[in-house]
């Protein structure tokens, strides 16, 4: 896909939308702001210096998504039909979230106007607190979905193709991704792994890390020259944990059931509680016996070359992208 924001010549040129139709179009952006404990605490009692500091904030962003044009060199100006700034605060992080959603009735999208709305609303926490903590930090800030428009609806998901194997307890999920994983690696895809479960432990009970985790530290990061393990107590945004792996093609996930990903769900047909996903929510099944019917592929757990076909097959289309919530 080509940059249209330049002529035959090179030249920054501001598009032609003249031709467009005026469509309804929203857009929703946002970004976290990390702060010390004692700011954030004095942010929720109000007891900053300059005041109401979200207060303020939240009429930041809002004249900044009506600045918009006049802060980005090839924005067009745009009638606002709404601009809203809402914020959640996270005590565990010690994080501030900004959400900016802008709605117009034109022809381009505000997805600028929501940006520039979240990243003035950061700025302006930070203004106002810089006094208490000067090492602030502001980051994840991303377009969350847009509406409307040519190119259609955005939803944020994982840069990489990524698709969930899911199922319900002891359905062996991962004794079929034991197999899934050399097969796909064999095809020349790079593959990062995930595991969501609900018998986690942050670390090894008898390692030195692991003693740091016990002995208070929020999370631990161990290394050598080659590699490094982190652990943590707390679970970070899917989002974050999905881009730490930039390098991998493809994101496999075991569990997840309850997100819009794309979803493979392992079943056993002797079982009542399977399926526990209807065909409209997943891609396929893999059963004890491929004589399970449904409306959808269904393999037999031994066939792994022929779900790494329909992976591939997939993951080459482009059908392997999904929501996170």
């Amino acid at each position: 896909m080509g940059f249209n924001h330049f002529d035959e010549k090179g030249n920054a040129v501001m598009v032609d939308v003249s031709e467009k139709a005026v469509t309804s179009r929203t857009a929703t952006a946002k970004g976290t702001i990390t702060v010390l404990p004692e700011v954030l605490t004095a942010i929720k009692e109000g007891t900053a210096r300059k005041g109401d500091v979200l207060g303020v904030a939240r009429v930041a962003g809002i004249m900044a998504v009506k600045k918009c044009s006049d802060l980005i060199p090839m924005a067009h100006p745009l009638p606002i039909m709404k601009a809203s700034i809402d914020f959640e605060l996270n005590d565990e992080y010690h994080q501030i979230t900004a959400f900016c959603t802008v709605k117009t009735d034109g022809k381009t999208g505000v997805e600028m106007e929501a940006l520039t709305g979240v990243n003035v609303a950061l700025l302006t926490i930070y203004d106002m607190c810089k006094a208490m903590d000067k090492r602030m930090l502001i980051g994840n800030i991303h377009l969350c979905e847009k509406t409307g428009g040519k190119s259609g609806d955005f939803s944020y998901g994982p840069q990489q193709p990524v698709i969930a194997v899911c199922g319900i307890k002891n359905s062996g999920k991962t004794t079929v991704l034991e197999k899934l994983i050399p097969e796909i690696i064999s095809r020349g895809v790079k593959l990062a792994v995930f595991k969501n479960g609900g018998h986690f432990k942050p670390d090894t009970p008898g390692t030195d890390t692991y003693r740091f985790l016990e002995a208070g530290a929020s999370g631990t990061l161990f290394f050598d020259d080659h590699q490094f393990q982190i652990s943590r107590k707390t679970l970070p945004p899917y989002d974050e944990l999905f881009a730490m792996f930039p390098e991998a093609d493809l994101l496999l996930v075991e569990g997840l059931r309850g997100t819009e990903l794309p979803k493979l769900e392992i079943i056993k047909p002797d079982d009542e509680r399977s399926p526990a996903l209807p065909e409209d929510k997943v891609l396929g099944y893999i059963a004890e016996n491929a004589a399970f019917e449904a409306n959808v592929p269904v393999f037999d757990r031994e066939d792994v070359k022929g779900i790494v076909d329909y992976i591939m097959e997939l993951y080459e289309s482009g059908a392997l992208k999904g929501a996170l919530v």
